[in-house]
C-alpha cells in the first residue's frame, strides 16, 4: 500500500506542479511539502484538507488510499410510482384526512423522523418492524 507521502507526491505530479507550486498552493512550505512526500513527517489535518479542496479530491484518498464508500440514497418521493394502496394504508390516509392541521404537522414530521431513521439504518422499504400494517393494527385490537 502506498503512503499518504507517495499519495501527496503522486497528486501533485497528477497536477504537473513543482513542489514549489503545490506547496504554495495548499499553504506549507517547500521544505514540509518535501518532507511529507519522502514520508519524514505526516501532514497536519488542515494540510489535507487543502490538499484535498485543492485537488477536488476526497480526504479519504489522500489519507488511506481508498475512496469513500458511496451510500445509497433515499427514494425520492414519486406519486406515480406508488402503485395500489393496501387497506390499511387507505385507512391510515383516511384517518390522516380527518385530523387538523396542527396533529396533520405533527404526523408528518413523525413520519419524515422515521423515515430518515429508517434509510440511515437501510432499512426503508417495507415496515420497519419486519410486521404488515394489518399485523400491528390487529395487535393493537387484541
Amino acid at each position: 500500500m502506498d503512503s499518504i507521502g507517495k499519495r501527496f507526491r503522486q497528486l501533485r505530479k497528477s497536477k504537473g506542479l513543482n513542489q514549489i507550486d503545490f506547496a504554495a498552493a495548499i499553504g506549507v512550505s517547500q521544505g514540509t511539502l518535501s518532507d511529507i512526500e519522502k514520508d519524514k513527517c505526516k501532514p497536519s489535518v488542515e494540510t489535507v484538507i487543502s490538499a484535498s479542496g485543492y485537488c477536488k479530491i476526497s480526504c479519504d484518498w489522500l489519507l488511506t488510499g481508498k475512496e469513500p464508500v458511496q451510500r445509497e440514497l433515499p427514494p425520492k418521493y414519486q406519486p406515480e410510482n406508488l402503485g395500489p394502496l393496501t387497506e390499511q394504508e387507505k385507512k391510515t390516509i383516511w384517518m390522516y384526512q380527518q385530523l387538523n392541521s396542527q396533529d396533520k404537522e405533527y404526523a408528518n414530521n413523525t413520519i419524515e423522523m422515521l423515515f430518515s431513521k429508517a434509510t440511515k439504518k437501510g432499512t426503508s422499504s417495507g415496515s420497519m418492524t419486519g410486521g404488515t400494517g394489518e399485523e400491528a393494527a390487529a395487535s393493537e385490537t387484541a
